[in-house]
Parts: structure tokens; sequence; C-alpha cells
């Protein structure tokens, strides 16, 4: 009988000792329960607050895009409109610059009708002076032709 009460204590330790182990294992579950349940809330609060850097990010970078967008067509329209004023200038100065061409050309000329009559004019008293001048020598010469049959 000793060897059952042994053995009946002896299971009964092992009973024990197997209840203190679950019990031990139950407790180490829920602990690891318990960090793995804190681990997915810092987990998925580190991911919340990465997604929502991102988004800020996406939407800073959104906006400077926007902004450089904006600045790009200030500057394109800015360049387009100094591109139509220079335009704009070389038109008017080719303009003016035909204006004082023909300004010259008129000037031109009325300057070579002016000397066209200078010279018809020049010609002309040219001509008077030398006709006059042949008709006095032929007077003179007709003079002393009579003076020195007279003699």
């Amino acid at each position: 009988m000793r060897l059952t009460l042994e053995s009946a204590e002896s299971r009964f330790t092992e009973e024990m000792e197997r209840e203190h182990e679950i019990r031990n294992l139950k407790e180490t579950v829920g602990a690891l329960r318990d960090a793995l349940e804190k681990q997915k809330a810092g987990t998925a609060s580190e991911v919340a607050q990465a997604v929502a850097e991102a988004h800020n990010e996406i939407r800073d970078l959104k906006g400077t895009i926007s902004e450089m967008r904006l600045e790009l067509e200030r500057r394109k329209a800015a360049g387009e409109e100094a591109v139509q004023k220079v335009m704009a200038q070389a038109a008017e100065e080719g303009r003016q610059l035909q204006s004082s061409v023909q300004a010259l050309r008129d000037q031109l000329e009325r300057e070579k009708g002016r000397h066209a009559e200078a010279e018809q004019l020049q010609k002309r008293v040219h001509r008077d002076e030398t006709a006059e001048l042949e008709r006095t020598i032929q007077t003179i010469r007709a003079e002393l032709e009579a003076r020195r049959a007279q003699k």
C-alpha cells in the first residue's frame, strides 16, 4: 500500500507541477499576448504617424509644385510680353527707318532737281556770256577794221 500511496503522492506532485507549469505557461502566454498587443498598437501608431507625415509631405510638395507652376507661367508670360515688346519696338524702328529713308530719298531728289536747275542756269548764263563776248569781239573787230580802213 505504501507503493500506492507513494505513487499517488508522486502523481499528485506531478500533477501539481504540471498545473504550476500550465499556470506559468498561461501567464507567459498572457504576458506575450499583452506585449504583442502593445507592439501592434505601437506599430499601428507608428504606421499611422508615418502615413500622416507622408500625406503632409505630399500636400506640401503639391503646394510647392503649384507655386512653381504659377511662377513658371508668370515667367513665361513675362518672357512672351518682353518678346512682343521687342518685336513691337523693332517694327516701330523699322517704320521709322523706312520713313527716314523715304525722307532722305525725297530730299535727294529735290537736291538733284535744284542741282539740275542750277546747272541749266549756269549753262544758259555761260552761253549768254559767251554769245555776248563773241558779239563784243565782233564789234571790236569791226571797229578796228573800220579804223584801219580810215587810216
